[in-house]
């Protein structure tokens, strides 16, 4: 059976066309394990199950891996704002582990409850901090991102076409409108990969540009 998919960077419905014949490579993003999942979530969990299985019923194996955010998801549109681990450790009293442990558990037996298929690879956030790091060096390195007095930037205008497959007009767009812009960005719409961490923020990590944490919400 022929499957489609909707190509958002030709804005057509293409027929599908695997990398390799027998397999299907999968990423997905996981939850942000600081409250319960909301139906808004699960929704999303819902249809990642209905193409799996879709693609399996053709014949296809699957290697879907799924992240778990347990760090670096701040509460602002902008990298700004207070990291949401950290705001629901203080209000349960918990540490951020023990939040992101809770919260990890029951997303699970949610999935195992909707009957939904767990993907083969779940990688946390911060099981996978050095590779990370060396994501982001790389990227300075090879003249993509850069330093600030809070953060390590992404430099949008290094991709001529950045927006492209979210079709929006960049020059269109307010800076300020909805976040207060840093003024040590060289772009307005430039967003962090890595936030330098206040002297008490409790989940940080030696790096290059010191105490720091990732900024998972790229």
């Amino acid at each position: 059976m022929d499957i489609y998919f909707y190509n958002t960077l030709t804005k057509e419905k293409e027929i599908f066309k695997p990398i390799n014949e027998k397999q299907v490579r999968i990423y997905s993003c996981g939850p942000t394990v600081y409250k319960d999942a909301t139906i808004g979530n699960m929704r999303t969990n819902l249809f990642q199950d209905v193409l799996r299985r879709v693609l399996k019923y053709n014949g296809y194996t699957i290697k879907h891996a799924m992240n778990i955010t347990d760090v670096g998801h701040l509460v602002s549109d902008g990298d700004a704002g207070e990291d949401k681990m950290l705001k629901s450790a203080r209000e349960e009293k918990k540490t951020p582990m023990e939040i992101a442990n809770h919260y990890t558990k029951l997303f699970f037996e949610d999935l195992a409850a909707l009957n939904v298929e767990t993907p083969e690879i779940v990688c946390k956030a911060t099981e996978h901090i050095e590779e990370m790091l060396e994501y982001v060096k790389q990227l300075i390195e090879n003249g993509y991102a850069y330093e600030t007095s809070t953060a390590i930037y992404f430099d949008i205008s290094k991709l001529d076409q950045y927006p492209i497959l979210s079709n929006l007009n960049l020059e269109e767009q307010k800076a300020g409108a909805r976040v207060e812009v840093d003024q040590e960005k060289r772009n307005p719409y430039d967003f962090a990969l890595w936030i330098k961490a206040p002297e008490n923020h409790l989940m940080k990590w030696d790096s290059p540009w010191g105490p720091s944490y990732p900024r998972m919400a790229y």
